[in-house]
């Protein structure tokens, strides 16, 4: 008689703990649906044009306010976590292009979670970088518009390092190198090209090559006419945005 009450008593027991199982299920699901998924690191360079622009967890939707200010709403899973509504513009203004165009998503500080890049990233024009920090658990802006200017951008995961490129003039199309220290990208590098030195240097006087790089104080590291002799991460980038 013992030995039945015990199975009764334990039969009577088993659905309370499978709803406390149930329970810590579904709270578990909660927290990982609150939580930005990690992305495996891309092991090449990825420019902006080859990022996706759809996310399985992630959408933001563009639009105006009353004040014609721009608004990015950012949706996980379906609810609206977090909007970003500033005077100040996110990126380059809009026209005709459809709204989805600026929407880009990327590991941009390489810490394995993804950011969402707004703007079309083209020469002369500004976008912004909406970093998702794991301890707030939100998005946050990095620098204000223009600064950086993150034009052209490509993504080196193994320098930890945003390259980026946009024509100074004419003649002049400058090349940056931003290297993500802790928080903060950190101007180390920067590369000069001109299409025709030649004619550059018959106008301003001057001596410079197709190519020339510069370190850290603006010291001239490599002047050349001869892609193959520049570093070859740099001949990458180059090749990559298609630069002759």
């Amino acid at each position: 008689m013992l030995l039945i009450a015990c199975s009764a008593q334990s039969r009577q027991s088993q659905p309370a703990a499978q709803d406390e199982q149930t329970d810590k299920t579904e709270m578990a699901a909660q927290e990982n649906a609150n939580v930005v998924e990690k992305v495996a690191k891309p092991a090449k360079p990825v420019a902006l044009k080859d990022c996706p622009q759809t996310d399985r967890q992630l959408r933001v939707a563009l639009s105006r306010d009353a004040d014609m200010n721009q608004v990015a709403v950012i949706y996980r899973n379906g609810d609206i976590v977090q909007t970003f509504n500033d005077e100040e513009p996110l990126f380059t203004d809009w026209y005709d292009q459809p709204a989805e165009t600026f929407i880009h998503y990327v590991d941009a500080n390489f810490d394995g979670h993804t950011d969402i890049f707004l703007g079309l990233g083209q020469s002369r024009t500004y976008s912004a970088l909406l970093l998702w920090n794991p301890k707030t658990q939100l998005f946050e802006r990095y620098g204000n518009l223009g600064e950086p200017s993150l034009q052209n951008p490509v993504f080196v995961p193994a320098e930890k390092a945003i390259y980026t490129s946009g024509s100074n003039s004419a003649f002049e199309y400058l090349y940056t190198k931003d290297v993500w220290d802790e928080e903060t990208l950190i101007d180390t590098e920067a590369l000069y090209y001109y299409a025709n030195p030649a004619e550059y240097n018959g106008m301003n006087g001057t001596n410079v090559k197709k190519y020339n790089l510069y370190g850290p104080g603006e010291q001239l590291v490599k002047a050349t006419n001869d892609i193959k002799q520049l570093p070859k991460g740099w001949q990458q980038i180059i090749n990559l945005t298609q630069q002759p």
